[in-house]
Formats: structure tokens, sequence, C-alpha cells
């Protein structure tokens, strides 16, 4: 029968995918990709390394090959290419502390009937972010995804070279954007503008990159006070769609009056076309991981965003081009009252 096939494979693909994803989270917990950036190792080498039980630790690594994620030579195994790059402590797209917190994001997204069913975030879900370290892995997490796209948009936001340059990086995390300008314009100071808990975790993050005498953070929380004034620059990165449609609103009019008349506001977030989700299936899903990653925000249509920005005083809306493997949109507008 052939009628169906296709599609039997597709579905059957779908509910299994979690099967590959578990075996990259599994590899990565147990620091295999680290144990074998020092030299291929055989299973029973690993085991031992990890604590782990011989016989089960050959079948993960035979799965991890399978993925690709690893490569055997007769007993031995090795990190495959692919590893060597993004989950070797030294590979220069290093993302395995992305990968520790999609193995709590796996154990979040269990709790999707749950949201779909009640409409708010579940109180599992709710609990997980008081979890010792949580907020140190993900702003180290979110760190891994910055240091490969804060150079490119560095290079396409194109600032002022002959004058000093002020920029505020509201809910910058880990300050990794700030730092990309930094290094790309000589001219330019930034400031962190985060919460308390995320500044600390901040500060230690650009100590280590050099750049504490040109990158500041400042603690505080964007929803309750003001930003301060005279930027010239504003970075809204990944921060307005955890927000409800009224605290898009308020953080935009915030991020207005900080800046100088004709300062720009870049903005980097996924929006969602409501006619057809399938040609933006990464804001489609985003939009699932809101709900139960805070349980108000949401992602914003082109339309939302336009309008938002104009009520708040902006224009000249423009979209800058990125590598595809960026993600997301990455837009400016400028100042104009």
């Amino acid at each position: 029968m052939k009628s169906g096939i296709e599609e039997w494979q597709t579905i059957r693909k779908l509910m299994q995918g979690y099967r590959s994803v578990q075996v990259l989270l599994t590899c990565n917990h147990l620091d295999i990709f680290r144990h074998l950036g020092a030299g291929p190792r055989r299973a029973e080498e690993i085991a031992e390394l990890t604590a782990s039980h011989p016989e089960a630790m050959r079948r993960l690594l035979n799965a991890a090959v399978a993925e690709g994620l690893l490569i055997k030579t007769g007993g031995v195994y090795a990190n495959s290419p692919l590893a060597a790059t993004c989950l070797a402590e030294e590979g220069p797209l290093f993302l395995g502390n992305m990968a520790r917190l999609e193995q709590a994001q796996y154990e979040r997204w269990g709790c999707l009937p749950e949201a779909v069913r009640t409409g708010r975030w579940p109180e599992p879900s709710r609990q997980m972010e008081e979890r010792t370290r949580w907020v140190r892995n993900f702003v180290f997490a979110l760190y891994d995804m910055a240091r490969a796209s804060a150079p490119a948009i560095a290079e396409v936001l194109e600032l002022a070279t002959d004058r000093p340059l002020r920029v505020i990086d509201v809910g910058g995390g880990h300050g990794g954007y700030s730092m990309a300008l930094a290094r790309r314009y000589s001219n330019l100071t930034a400031t962190v503008f985060e919460l308390p808990a995320v500044a600390e975790v901040a500060r230690e993050i650009i100590a280590a990159g050099g750049l504490n005498d040109r990158v500041t953070v400042q603690a505080g929380n964007f929803q309750q006070e003001e930003l301060g004034r005279g930027y010239d620059v504003a970075l809204l990165f990944g921060v307005l769609v955890s927000e409800t449609d009224e605290g898009k609103r308020a953080l935009l009019r915030k991020v207005h009056a900080a800046l100088v008349t004709g300062g720009m506001v870049a903005v980097r977030d996924l929006l969602l076309n409501p006619d057809d989700p399938a040609q933006t299936p990464e804001a489609a899903i985003f939009s699932l991981h809101t709900l139960l990653a805070n349980g108000v925000g949401d992602v914003a249509t082109l339309a939302q965003m336009q309008d938002g920005l104009i009520e708040a005083g902006f224009e000249s809306l423009r979209f800058l081009e990125l590598p595809s493997l960026m993600g997301m949109n990455l837009f400016v507008a400028r100042k104009s009252r």
C-alpha cells in the first residue's frame, strides 16, 4: 500500500524525535563530548570516567554514532566534526550550556497539555526556576547562542563612528551583544540593564571578556523602573516576547524616553504570521514555549510590532538581513520626537 506511507513516516518521525534529542542531551549531561575532547576512548573508559554502566554506555555511544555525534573506529569512539565544533568545550561554536538548558526545557514541555487546558503557567514549570543555579545556567546557555550571532549583528547595525555612543542593552542578560558592539566600535560604551540575579552573572561574563571598562551592568527591573536618559542606541533582543501586550507597549515607551532624538532602537525577536503560521514555524513553536516559560508573554505579529513602535514615537522601521542560521528577525527604528 503506497497511499499514506509518506504521511505515516512523517508522523512517526515527529512522534519519535525525542529519542534523538535525548541521545544528544544525555551525552552532554554525562560530559562525554568533553572526555572525548582529550582524544578517542573505548566505551569501558568512558563508562569509568562517567561512573556509568559499561554495557549501557556502549549502547548510548552507538546511538550517538548513529546520530552523527560520534565516530566509531573498531572499538574506539571519538567526537565527530559536528560534536567537536558545537559540543566539545574547546569547540569554536560551543553549545553545551544550551544543551543543559534544553534538558531542563524538555521536562518543562511535558507540562504542555496542562498549559493548553488551563491557559496558565503550570506549577511544575514555575518550580523549575526555583532550582539552584537555574539563573546561572540560563544566562550561560543564552551566551552560547550569542557568541555565534553577536559579531554578525554588530556588523549589520552600522552605527556612527565619528562621535561617542551610549548603548543601553535592556534585559541584555549575559551582555554578549553589548560586548560584540564594543569590540566593533571603539567609540561605544554600553550599559546592560538586568535583574539583580542576572546582573551578577553578566558581570562575571563581561569581566572574563576583558570589557568591564566599557560594558557595565545596572541592576534593575524595567517593569518597575525607568531606564535612564541620553542613550543613542537601545537593544531589545529577545525581551519583548516575554511581556504581555501592554507590557510590550510600556517597555517601548520607556525605551523611547531613554533615547536621544534620532536615537535608534534595535529589536531582535520572532514575528508570527497569524494567517499562515507554517511560514513562521519557529515563532509558532516559541509561542507555546512562552506559555510554558512564564504564562503571560507571546510572540508578536509584524502589525502588532509596527503599531507598538509607532505608538511609542518611533518611525522608519527597517529590517536588517542576517545569515539564515541566526534565526529571529532584526529590525531598527528611530525616535522621531
